[in-house]
């Protein structure tokens, strides 16, 4: 074979290993929720701003993160519904600034006065259908929510334990679509 020839085949093959070789993808966490071992994918998330629960209190809001089964409905700009099937985490919780979530901790408190850092209510759905209602339950019993912003990306994780003492785990990175309901 020609020096020529050689010279070319190691061309083009290191070309082809340059160009074949994909970039590495950042790795971290996947948006999941976790119950006993089982994980499902969440996909998208809302924020619900309801304002001040009175003077001087912190914003109620919601969050509500969802596999993409699920389906948001809006009537004039406004949340009206949902439906679809798929899985869901939601929390109640009480914000110290409107239409966006504070970065930091929320810490389980389902008792009055309630705090800016705290969240009460909240349950976790799987297999869920979102007309009929049927699915598996659970209601929280304790637990924590983490909050940071990069950019209009959210990272969000969550370390509950439910009522019967399933502990149910999961985080979401990604934008929020926020409702302003006040």
């Amino acid at each position: 074979m020609s020096s020529f020839t050689k010279s070319l085949c190691v061309l083009l093959l290191a070309g082809l290993v340059l160009f074949s070789c994909k970039k590495d993808e950042e790795v971290g966490p996947k948006n999941t929720i976790n119950i006993e071992g089982a994980e499902y994918d969440l996909s998208q998330g809302l924020l619900i701003d309801y304002g001040p629960y009175a003077a001087n209190e912190p914003n109620a809001q919601v969050l509500f993160l969802y596999s993409s089964g699920v389906k948001i409905h809006e009537v004039g700009g406004k949340l009206d519904s949902t439906s679809g099937s798929g899985h869901a985490i939601y929390f109640e919780i009480s914000s110290s600034v409107s239409k966006a979530l504070t970065e930091g901790e929320y810490l389980f408190n389902p008792y009055p006065p309630f705090k800016a850092g705290t969240f009460l209510y909240s349950y976790a759905v799987f297999k869920a259908n979102f007309v009929t209602f049927d699915g598996e339950f659970y209601e929280m019993a304790e637990g924590k929510i983490t909050v940071k912003k990069e950019g209009v990306n959210y990272v969000i994780s969550f370390d509950c334990t439910e009522t019967d003492g399933k502990h149910i785990t999961g985080f979401y990175k990604g934008p929020l679509k926020v409702y302003d309901e006040k």
